[in-house]
């Protein structure tokens, strides 16, 4: 088991260097340096900027590695806009900021995207945030997890009939329609019963005297309700879906021959059955969750890790950008790990520490073998002639 899970470990690194990889050189590589495009902007608009103010901008393009270090601003004033730095080299002094004390993961292009929060670092700046989109996923998650699983175990037990035939076409349903177009009809429902459209920060205490516990509390309703329709819909048809595959399998027809009850098959059969593949399906889910509600959280204004990388993207923020990839990316990593432990505690008979025949070191060595033979039989046949 520790030798798997070392495996495990090594692989998942291995992935997160190479998702790393790909988002910072696609970023690197396509967006536009932001103070090169506050220069020609302020062209654009008329506003020339003086010489010390287009200094300035090219000061601060060299101190995030934009332009090359050795430029000189009395050399290049009318074309440092021009010299670009290698994608490969600001990885690299990526990856060395990723030890930065002061700045982890590199500083920010725009000191304003940290006024709102009063953060001092990137890494701070993101746990402020998603505080707010736990408050939103956490609950929406354990509601829809729990109650998604214990309706499609009913429905499987009575598929066919007309509550399986409800729960089936509820499913269908809002799988079908997005959460960009359930959220605005939800909205407008809500407004008739005075409840507000937007969710209520519970961290400011100005909010907190004007409208009270319950009404904050009440504000993070509507949300909630959102992703647990969205996600009750995946849990219910997966959980239907193995329960009926345990119902029609033979040891359960076996078990109902000997004459055990519903619930002792439930027991011994049903539920131990399924809750191998619904633990791979449940753990991972919520990582999910947590990294990809931008529509919900842009629609009831909550200030979450989606705002704030809604806002990172326009604006360029390759740093912010990497960070929010690197903590989600490894936090998915990680928790598949996880369910592979949770695998091992849900049913003991699993185990990990059986070698695979194939060998990629024995596969090489002999295909360079092979390849060596070939050749001199090729030499050989030539010599022959």
């Amino acid at each position: 088991m520790f030798k798997y899970l070392s495996q495990r470990i090594l692989l998942a690194i291995l992935t997160l260097i190479i998702i790393v990889l790909v988002v910072y050189l696609s970023v690197a590589i396509f967006a536009e340096n932001p103070f090169v495009r506050q220069l020609t902007v302020s062209a654009g608009d008329k506003k020339a900027l003086t010489e010390s103010q287009i200094r300035d901008l090219f000061e601060k393009s060299k101190a995030f590695h934009l332009t090359p270090a050795n430029l000189e601003f009395a050399e290049h004033k009318k074309d440092w806009i021009y010299f670009k730095v290698s994608p490969f080299v600001r990885l690299g002094y990526w990856f060395k900021d990723i030890f930065n004390k002061e700045y982890p993961f590199g500083n920010v292009f725009d000191q304003n995207v940290f006024s709102g929060s009063n953060a001092k670092n990137i890494p701070d700046l993101f746990f402020k945030y998603i505080k707010f989109s736990i408050i939103i996923t956490l609950p929406s998650f354990i509601i829809s997890a729990i109650l998604g699983i214990a309706l499609g175990i009913v429905a499987g037990y009575k598929r066919g009939t007309t509550f399986d035939i409800f729960v089936n076409f509820f499913s269908l349903v809002f799988i079908a329609l997005p959460s960009f177009i359930v959220a605005p009809i939800f909205i407008s429902i809500l407004l008739n019963f005075n409840i507000p459209p937007i969710f209520q920060n519970p961290s400011n205490e100005e909010v907190i005297k004007a409208m009270g516990w319950g009404k904050i509390i009440l504000s993070w309703l509507p949300p909630i309700f959102i992703i647990v329709l969205g996600s009750l819909s995946g849990y219910i048809s997966y959980a239907r879906n193995q329960v009926v595959t345990v119902l029609t399998s033979n040891y359960v027809l076996i078990a109902k021959s000997k004459g055990l009850s519903r619930s002792e098959i439930f027991f011994k059969y049903v539920l131990r059955n399924i809750s191998i593949p619904l633990a791979a399906l449940i753990i991972p889910s919520y990582i999910g969750l947590l990294s990809g509600g931008i529509v919900i959280e842009t629609y009831w204004q909550v200030p979450g890790t989606s705002k704030v990388l809604s806002q990172a993207f326009p604006t360029g923020e390759i740093n912010l950008i990497m960070f929010s990839t690197f903590f989600f990316t490894t936090l998915g990593l990680f928790t598949t790990i996880l369910v592979d432990v949770v695998y091992t505690i849900l049913d003991p008979r699993i185990k990990y520490g059986t070698t695979s025949k194939y060998n990629l070191r024995t596969w090489f060595t002999a295909t360079l073998e092979r390849n060596k033979q070939f050749k001199e039989l090729n030499e050989l046949a030539k010599g022959g002639n």
